[in-house]
């Protein structure tokens, strides 16, 4: 007989693996709130516009300032892009307005500015820590923060918002904002329903369960997968804010889980397929086109240094 236990993943082994959990008999913190079966089945509703925010963010060289005790202060010049895919019922979809920034930020409370070059500009910015990846974590938060803030104006405006990534850099909890998470790093229920989430079959979602004090959270695959799929096979993880109340957040819920799996990310087209969205994988690259080439920015950040210490050589 065919080993039944070894599997293949459609998502590609050079981004890792979408399924890190480690010890799936860890008893899992959160609390299932809602009540009824397991796998629930949410009717088509009718459909409204819909955003989807991603952002994109880029190194462009690495940094080092000797400080005036002798220490080396660590930095990073680098880029990053937020956008939106826009899709309206009976329309085609669209990108939104691209919002792009280039900062320069390094570690240790130092602050240091760079001359503009061929049409390139830093914002300057500081951190206290001293860890040799702070500026980089750093450029990496500031890209969530603007798309964080994108969709609270996307949600405003009346779109259904789904943001790849967790809520934590979504301020407001009154908006219709979703936080899509492709990637499983812990087991967040206990192992009995934890070995239940496999059994979704496409377009089912679990019930509710409590993330903390603010959110809800839910698990529901978006896609099927062949003979040879992996169990967590196209499973993704959704987060809603609490400040709805449950009736509304579960309603919620079922509108997006009955929505995403038409936007399943294809695997001809995506290596990260099917959890990478097909609005996101079009957005990524995208945005990336707004960052411009890599060697001339780059050469930019070069060019910046050799000026910026002529400077401080006069």
């Amino acid at each position: 007989m065919p080993d039944e236990t070894l599997y293949f993943e459609d998502w590609q082994a050079t981004y890792g693996s979408p399924y890190l959990i480690d010890d799936e008999t860890a008893a899992g913190e959160a609390t299932v709130v809602e009540d009824g079966p397991f796998a629930r089945n949410p009717a088509p509703s009718s459909e409204r516009s819909c955003a989807f925010v991603d952002g994109v963010r880029r190194g462009e060289g690495t940094l080092y300032r000797r400080a005036r005790d002798g220490a080396m202060v660590r930095g990073v010049a680098g880029a990053h892009a937020c956008g939106a895919v826009i899709c309206v019922p009976g329309g085609p979809a669209c990108f939104g307005d691209v919002q792009t920034r280039r900062l320069v930020i390094f570690g240790a409370g130092d602050h240091h500015e760079l001359p503009a070059v061929d049409g390139y500009s830093w914002h300057a910015a500081s951190i206290a820590s001293t860890d040799p990846d702070a500026p980089l974590a750093e450029l990496q938060t500031r890209m969530r923060g603007a798309e964080g803030r994108l969709a609270e104006r996307l949600a405003a405006d009346g779109h259904l918002t789904v943001t790849d990534g967790p809520l934590n850099f979504v301020l407001s909890r009154d908006l219709p904002i979703v936080g899509y998470i492709k990637t499983h790093h812990r087991a967040l229920l206990v192992p009995a329903q934890h070995s239940l989430v496999p059994g979704l079959l496409c377009g089912q979602r679990t019930p509710l369960f409590a993330l903390g004090r603010d959110r809800y959270s839910a698990y529901t695959r978006i896609s099927d997968g062949g003979p040879l799929a992996s169990p967590w096979h196209g499973i993704v993880r959704l987060e809603l804010a609490q400040s709805f109340g449950l009736a509304a957040a579960a309603r919620l819920a079922d509108e997006v889980t009955a929505m995403l799996p038409r936007f399943a990310g294809i695997a001809h087209r995506d290596p990260r397929a099917p959890q990478n969205l097909q609005p996101i994988g079009a957005l990524e690259r995208h945005l990336r086109r707004y960052l411009g080439p890599s060697r001339l920015a780059t050469r930019a950040v070069r060019l910046a240094i050799a000026q910026s210490r002529s400077r401080s050589a006069t």
